[in-house]
């Protein structure tokens, strides 16, 4: 009586599926016995759910501007018709976007009622099932009239079943104290009269994340993600648009800042908005570049990372730019790439990009991509390429979208650096050996885009907040706006001289097919032997022709 007792015990602490997760494993097993006997059967089928809980508070100008919490429930359904060599999701070549099958998102209740999410769910399957056989029917037929494709690979591999049942994460927001807390940071802005908008903003979001499949794979487990963050903007007299973004994201509430590192935080930005405001245009450059190590992660990021996922290799109407180069050299012998969804921080500071299972169900794990310099692979989701049969655990999307491969946490390391003043050195004599009247200093990038297809250049276009000139002949540092740094890849990773001894981490969002995931990217600082930098595009109108409010009367500003 006593060993039922405490096995009894034991088994009630350990975390259930929830109740939505287990509709959906019964309604997949009715659904996969049912179709089985159609001329086009399903020979797999999937169910990803997604609880979200947001907390959001948003304080301007020292006044609260919302604090609201949001929770819903929404559900992918994807459905496989033929056969893993060639089924309805392979892409029909030489056809427009509206040959894509239409993907709806499924609003699952709240409390997982298992009759109401069962009853959602077979609308859905019955749904994606039609579409499916529809679009198989347009594949076969457009690959009876084209060319034989570059990449004979499956549209679908296989893996493992795993089973891993966690329980859901809800943190304690204490939303009276973030309301404070916000308000009094957005105060400091007032003082600023260059400022002409911002905001300070806590989100607080946390996910279950839900997946089960005809294999026998049966997942949860949860995500959290908090991020405090400051935005301000000013107009320079010539019209530019001028924006300074400052942000700490967490894995948990104790890793946010508190209010006097906050309000440091807002001071700064305020006075990088003035320098900027203040600071001349930077006029079209080329010439060596130190692109500091934010800076440089997104620049990984946006330039090679993009190119390193698997989807982009078996497209043909990509530009595949490393697709055959497996074994060669592609960057200098003294750096390393991965991409690693396994790690939770990097010296210190949590990565945004972690996951312990895709969006298909395969654990994430490090996937070398580059080591001494050699191209090593690619990122994968189950959709396999000829040099990748299997997935590496990175099929991933935002819900709503399909899955593709996608980067998690990507890590440049360097295996020779140099302090940062010795890459400053080097910049300089860069610059002398160059001819050139300065050379710059990339301190940080908001963000960018890279264009990776065949129609279009394969380049890209990354956007600094600031940058510096330094100059030979030791005039002081000098700010400078207005530039974007652009170029093509493998021009630009051949020119790449030095590293610093500086890793320092980026964590945002990333956009392409497959929607908005959370992402990280670090890297140490780079010396570029050259670079290219553009104008900014800018609006035409002039900052506001009144002053600024000062001091309200009473006393209250």
């Amino acid at each position: 009586m006593i060993l039922l007792a405490l096995l009894a015990g034991l088994l009630a602490d350990e975390p259930r599926p929830d109740p939505a997760l287990s509709a959906a494993q019964a309604e997949i097993e009715r659904a996969m016995a049912a179709l089985s006997g159609q001329d086009e059967p399903p020979y797999h089928l999937s169910v990803g759910i997604v609880e979200t809980r947001s907390r959001r508070i948003v304080s301007s100008n020292g006044a609260l501007a919302a604090s609201r919490d949001d929770r819903y429930r929404v559900a992918d359904v994807d459905v496989r018709v033929g056969s893993p060599e060639l089924d309805n999701t392979h892409k029909i070549r030489d056809a427009s976007w509206f040959s894509e099958e239409m993907r709806d998102q499924v609003r699952l209740p709240l409390d997982g009622d298992p009759r109401v999410t069962q009853a959602l769910l077979w609308k859905a399957i019955d749904e994606r099932y039609q579409s499916g056989v529809r679009r198989l029917s347009k594949v076969k037929g457009n690959e009876s009239v084209k060319v034989e494709r570059d990449d004979r690979s499956a549209d679908f591999s296989p893996s493992e079943a795993v089973q891993d049942v966690q329980a859901p994460v809800v943190a304690e927001l204490d939303t009276q104290a973030w309301e404070a807390i916000t308000r009094e940071v957005s105060r400091v802005f007032l003082d600023h009269p260059d400022v002409v908008d911002s905001h300070v903003e806590l989100v607080a979001e946390e996910q279950l994340l839900m997946f089960t499949s005809s294999e026998g794979h049966l997942l949860q487990h949860p995500r959290a993600r908090y991020r405090v963050s400051l935005y301000a903007t000013a107009v320079a007299d010539d019209g530019m648009q001028l924006e300074v973004y400052d942000y700490v994201d967490a894995a948990s509430l104790d890793g946010l800042p508190g209010l006097e590192e906050l309000l440091e935080r807002a001071e700064a930005s305020s006075q990088r908005l003035s320098d900027l405001r203040a600071a001349p245009l930077l006029e079209p450059y080329t010439g060596p570049a130190l692109l500091e190590g934010r800076a440089a992660g997104v620049f990984f990021h946006e330039v090679f990372g993009h190119r390193m996922e698997g989807h982009r290799q078996k497209d043909e109407d990509e530009g595949q730019t490393f697709t055959d180069m497996v074994g060669e050299p592609i960057l200098p012998d003294f750096l390393d790439v991965f991409d690693d969804p396994t790690l939770r921080a990097y010296a210190g500071v949590d990565l945004n990009g972690s996951y312990p299972y895709d969006d298909e169900g395969v654990p994430s794990r490090r996937v070398e991509l580059v080591t001494d310099g050699v191209l090593q692979g690619f990122l994968t989701s189950r959709m396999p390429i000829e040099s990748v049969p299997l997935s590496n655990g990175h099929g991933r999307r935002q819900p709503g979208n399909a899955v593709v491969a996608r980067q998690g946490n990507l890590i440049v390391e360097a295996s020779a650096t140099v302090t940062h003043d010795q890459l400053r050195g080097l910049l300089l004599e860069q610059v002398v050996e160059q001819g050139k009247p300065y050379g710059l200093i990339v301190e940080d990038i908001t963000g960018g885009f890279t264009l990776t297809g065949r129609v279009v250049p394969n380049s890209f276009n990354v956007r600094p907040v600031a940058v510096w000139k330094v100059y030979p002949d030791g005039r002081p540092d000098e700010l400078v706006r207005g530039g974007d740094l652009i170029g093509t890849p493998l021009t630009t990773f051949a020119r790449i001289l030095a590293a610093g001894d500086d890793p320092q981490v980026f964590n945002g969002v990333c956009g392409a097919e497959s929607g908005w995931v959370p992402v990280s990217a670090v890297s140490p600082s780079l010396l570029v032997q050259e670079v290219e930098i553009q104008r900014k595009e800018k609006s035409n109108d002039r900052p506001p022709l009144l002053p600024a409010p000062g001091a309200l009367p009473g006393g209250d500003s």
